[in-house]
């Protein structure tokens, strides 16, 4: 349709402005206005072209071409004489035809169908049949148009060429189309098959974590609620040893802390986003945190810190469980580093301590759900803590050599980036 179009609009051009030059010299000669009458019988052609072109593209292609071919003869009949140059487009109209209709054959028939209508035009002025001029003899007319055939079918043959080569182009690119296709609908599908298996795979963990947690609370719970039972069966215990109301309020407190870490950890569901400062939940924390008077604290940050996007109460839950670790590792005293750097792309939040360290053999597992060297607890702290850092798009990073302390590290962007497929859930207080 394309190759169509083109050759309609540069046959429309030349015919314009053949006919605006016939106009202008109607009252040069008489047969300007015949001349003009042919060119508006071609323009009426090829728009008729142009609308059955698009329902019947071979036919109407070729009954256009040898509707033009006819007209360079009625050209000679309106101009009075035969002058053979009109006869030279009837090169263009044999490329045209293998040009817009890309089959084999097709230009061989249009070729030879120009050269039978102007064969026997040109028997018919030989015999002198025809009632015109000629503005040639008659020995160059037959030389002329024997070589204008030769050119014709020559021609020919370099477009039939042409047609084979494009022919097997768009087959090719058809084939490749179709594979592409074939391949896409394929990457769809593993694509789909993929996220099956990933949502299976979230599943399965999920359950195991439940599983997990369930068996660490029956063993963890067990301690606490045996010595309770023990000491409620034994009411006189409470009355002749008031240290056995206080061994029954610090077991209360070990079961309570247990399950307020279980809450904490199934509470990580959505987010919800507020303008935060990182440095004032710090504050915040460090003033309800109690700090041994063995243990050296030092703060470093910039006089002036940029906010960040982020849900405030989780930003505390990992400041807080990181701080306890810490102070967890310096028991014995030492001393905690904590330092708050802006970044391009956000905030960086970094506490160093001066404990035991972490062995190598388990600082792969330290954020593991239910991972504790701790006599007590889930050991839920640190895993709460990084899952709190990738809701919000972040990272967490430790280093550690034993006997030298470890570092923790972590990164919040200045917006969250969450991952739709964790199904977490952003929502605006």
């Amino acid at each position: 349709m394309n190759r169509a179009r083109t050759y309609v609009l540069v046959r429309l051009t030349v015919d314009l402005v053949m006919l605006a030059l016939s106009l202008l010299q109607f009252s040069v000669a008489f047969r300007n206005v015949l001349v003009a009458m042919v060119i508006a019988v071609d323009i009426g052609g090829l728009l008729l072209y142009w609308i059955t072109v698009k329902r019947w593209p071979t036919s109407s292609t070729y009954l256009q071409l040898i509707f033009t071919t006819i007209l360079i003869i009625a050209f000679d009949f309106a101009w009075g004489s035969i002058t053979f140059i009109p006869w030279f487009f009837t090169i263009p109209l044999s490329i045209a035809g293998g040009l817009i209709v890309t089959r084999s054959g097709f230009n061989g028939l249009v070729t030879f169908s120009i050269l039978v209508i102007f064969g026997v035009y040109v028997g018919l002025v030989f015999l002198e049949r025809v009632p015109l001029p000629l503005d040639i003899p008659q020995q160059w007319l037959l030389v002329s148009s024997a070589a204008l055939a030769v050119v014709l079918l020559v021609l020919n043959a370099l477009i039939e060429s042409l047609v084979v080569y494009i022919y097997q182009l768009e087959e090719s690119l058809l084939q490749t189309r179709a594979q592409l296709l074939y391949a896409m609908q394929e990457l769809e599908q593993n694509r789909n098959l993929l996220h099956r298996v990933q949502n299976q795979t979230r599943r399965m963990e999920r359950l195991s974590t439940v599983g997990q947690i369930a068996e660490q609370l029956s063993k963890s719970l067990r301690g606490p609620l045996e010595k309770i039972e023990h000491i409620l069966s034994h009411p006189d215990q409470i009355q002749n040893e008031p240290q056995t109301m206080e061994q029954l309020h610090k077991e209360v407190q070990t079961a309570l802390r247990m399950t307020e870490g279980l809450k904490e950890y199934s509470s990580l569901t959505d987010l919800h986003i507020q303008t935060v400062n990182l440095d004032d939940i710090l504050a915040q924390e460090l003033s309800q945190t109690r700090i041994p008077s063995n243990v050296k604290l030092t703060i470093h940050q910039p006089p002036v810190f940029p906010p960040i996007q982020a849900d405030p109460e989780k930003v505390r839950l990992v400041i807080h469980h990181l701080l306890n670790n810490a102070l967890q590792a310096v028991t014995a005293g030492g001393q905690i580093d904590i330092e708050l750097q802006p970044r391009p792309d956000g905030v960086s939040f970094s506490i160093k301590d001066t404990g035991p360290g972490i062995p190598p053999d388990e600082i792969q597992r330290i954020f593991e759900p239910l991972y504790t060297t701790h006599a007590q607890g889930f050991g839920l702290g640190l895993a709460i803590a990084q899952r709190v850092v990738e809701m919000h798009g972040g990272y967490i990073e430790v280093e550690s050599e034993p006997g030298k302390g470890a570092l923790f590290t972590i990164f919040f962007p200045r917006m969250p980036e969450v991952d739709t497929e964790d199904s977490w859930m952003i929502g605006a207080e």
